[in-house]
């Protein structure tokens, strides 16, 4: 493929024309398309980096996440958001009882990234970023990085140093304990610290947002209840284990609302409590159990146990444990493991995917696996794998169906 200067100068142009007009690219109807074009930019952007440029990247990537915080916390991008007009830096400095001269120098910055628009030298305006931190996966996930995991990925190079850059194996020792001066684990710790719960709670329901679920990637009455001839309404369908509000609960009520049969969440008591307080939209009709997946499970019998996010908080000896407190509760023959996680591919994993599994590592020495350890790990606790569905391709999100063996 031939590439000259006239053909770059051409391609700029047009770069330059989306960019100014972003809309034409945002209102694409097929999703894999627009993906695709972001990916490309993403790749091209870096290409297009000197080595300057990649290490100025690099060397302040915790800055763009500490203004974010900023912004959301000072509520400067909600203010953006309500406001169809443009405004100057000393209204927004009087709505938000910011210095002027502080808030010149935020308004810089975020122009500087994209994260609003600058019409004229003191003219200032929302963009389609500026709406993202307003949104509830927005809040919650700026709070959620910046004040829980940001102080353990900071802590990374110190704890691989003195560790002799082994793999973080033990939950007990983790960057997390080095980053938060602390010796308790991230559970038992947000629990002595529920003011983050406001950040915890809500990530956990929305870090999937705009993304397909496990539902697009499988028909459940087909694959699960076809066997199924239920007319019982105290049959137990669907078990949750671990599924924080019960979001997962919700899209599968709301998917088949007409099918018999109990749905039914459970988590630690704590976030019971927090369920039952202050329920999200659709939970009416679902259950809500608290529940300790390291003790056996009380519901027998039910045609699927769904983990989601669960097992890859574990090293694998522990995960062994929940699976063992599952399979004590199925009946072979018609109940199934549902293993919502991350398979990854063996070359060519995705970003979001590789951060996560860093996440993981670093908080809970733990990790995502491929499709090799998942078949490991379920013999182990005795299951076997009937089928793996990839329903987000972009980040190797998969359905892992198993039946006890």
């Amino acid at each position: 493929m031939e590439f000259n200067l006239q053909d770059a100068a051409s391609f700029a142009e047009k770069l330059d024309a989306l960019v100014a007009n972003p809309d034409l690219v945002l209102q694409l109807e097929d999703d894999v398309l627009r993906r695709r074009l972001r990916e490309a930019g993403r790749k091209l952007s870096r290409a297009m980096e000197s080595a300057g440029d990649t290490t100025h990247r690099l060397n302040n990537t915790t800055l763009e996440l500490a203004l974010a915080r900023v912004g959301v916390e000072k509520g400067i991008f909600s203010i953006f958001a309500s406001h169809a007009v443009a405004m100057t830096n000393a209204e927004l400095s009087k709505k938000t009882q910011a210095d002027p001269v502080l808030m010149k120098r935020l308004l810089r910055y975020y122009q500087s990234q994209e994260m609003i628009s600058q019409l004229g030298d003191d003219s200032y305006r929302a963009n389609y970023i500026t709406k993202a931190p307003t949104t509830l996966i927005g809040e919650s996930g700026t709070g959620y990085f910046f004040e829980m995991i940001h102080p353990s990925f900071v802590a990374i190079p110190q704890f691989l140093r003195e560790n002799g850059y082994k793999n973080p194996s033990d939950p007990n020792h983790a960057p997390w304990h080095l980053g938060h001066k602390t010796e308790m684990n991230p559970f038992p710790w947000l629990k002595a610290h529920p003011e983050y719960m406001k950040f915890f709670l809500p990530w956990m329901a929305t870090m999937r947002e705009g993304q397909p679920s496990f539902l697009d990637g499988m028909d459940f009455r087909k694959e699960i209840l076809s066997s199924l001839q239920n007319t019982d309404n105290t049959i137990p369908v669907f078990v949750d284990v671990g599924g924080a509000m019960g979001h997962q609960c919700i899209a599968l009520q709301h998917k088949y609302p007409d099918f018999k049969g109990r749905i039914i969440l459970q988590d630690q008591p704590f976030i019971i409590d927090q369920v039952k307080t202050s329920p999200l939209p659709g939970f009416q009709g679902i259950e809500a159990m608290a529940y300790d997946f390291f003790t056996p499970q009380p519901i027998k019998g039910a045609s699927a146990y769904y983990l989601s996010c669960i097992l890859h908080d574990w090293p694998d000896h522990k995960c062994e444990e929940i699976l063992k407190n599952l399979k004590g509760a199925m009946k072979t023959g018609s109940s199934y493991l549902l293993v919502d996680e991350i398979v990854f591919p063996e070359r060519g994993a995705a970003w979001r995917a590789t951060n996560l599994d860093i996440s993981m590592m670093t908080c809970l020495a733990a990790w995502e696996r491929t499709a090799a350890q998942w078949t490991t790990l379920l013999e182990k606790a005795g299951f076997k794998i009937q089928n793996i569905w990839e329903y987000a391709p972009e980040s190797h999100n998969c359905l892992v169906i198993a039946v006890p063996q």
